[in-house]
């Protein structure tokens, strides 16, 4: 009898458990990684040529409490802002958390190269450059928005001087293109729920306006891990009230 009541009391204290550990986490972007990144690179964002602020892999605070944990990390969805030094509400999330995002297979690539492994054959895709980090970030968007489908339709697509919506901005930069080409074909049928995935939004909105989502590598700092989501936890919950009436059905059968 006391385990079937414990069962049917974790359960919404595990859900509530995943609120309050999202909710006093503030994240900030503290800056940009200039030596994995730049501004102005040019892209095809649905149909129109941008040159964009920042692209690579840009720096960012994590405060819990009374503590501050620095750390780095990339951009999820081109379409959603982030400033620099503005506070944001944070939840930490892992990739399986968001299918829709293809963020598994991001993962692999920040796993892998962000953050990089023992497997000397990756060595020489390291991102260190500001080329490659602007390479992996346009290869996460495509993953994310596109499936990965390169970088000639969808809505990220390289741009091209020849297009009449290219507004006399330039191609995109060949280099950054190639290495963009490069980090999309390690990464297919590749895919790990390794990396840290931040889950931003405006801090004082109801309700609470998205931000930019950020992932990036895993870190054993002693600040905030991702906590599953609530449905995530829910299928835990259930199998735990199922195997408490079970103990308890088999403890009323010998009694």
């Amino acid at each position: 009898m006391k385990i079937s009541r414990l069962a049917f009391r974790l359960l919404p204290a595990l859900v509530l458990a995943c609120g309050a550990a999202s909710a006093s986490t503030i994240i900030v972007v503290s800056g940009l990684d200039t030596s994995r990144g730049s501004g102005g690179l040019v892209i095809r964002e649905d149909g129109v040529d941008n040159a964009l602020y920042f692209t690579g892999v840009i720096d960012i605070s994590l405060t819990q409490g009374s503590q501050t944990f620095l750390r780095d990390s990339l951009c999820v969805d081109l379409f959603t802002d982030i400033f620099v030094g503005a506070p944001y509400g944070t939840a930490l999330l892992q990739p399986q958390d968001l299918p829709q995002k293809n963020l598994t297979r991001a993962s692999w690539l920040i796993d892998n190269a962000l953050m990089p492994s023992t497997d000397p054959t990756l060595a020489a895709d390291f991102v260190a450059s500001a080329a490659q980090g602007m390479g992996i970030q346009l290869a996460i968007w495509d993953i994310v928005h596109d499936n990965g489908d390169g970088f000639s339709a969808g809505r990220v697509q390289a741009a091209n001087t020849s297009d009449s919506n290219n507004n006399g901005l330039g191609a995109t930069n060949a280099s950054v293109l190639a290495w963009a080409q490069t980090y999309e074909a390690l990464s297919l049928g590749q895919s790990n729920n390794q990396a840290f995935v931040y889950n931003n939004v405006v801090t004082g909105t109801n309700p609470p306006t998205p931000a930019q989502m950020l992932i990036g590598p895993q870190f054993f700092d002693g600040g905030p891990q991702p906590v599953p989501e609530p449905q995530t936890l829910m299928p835990m919950g259930i199998a735990l009230i199922a195997l408490s009436l079970g103990l308890r059905r088999g403890i009323r059968k010998h009694q």
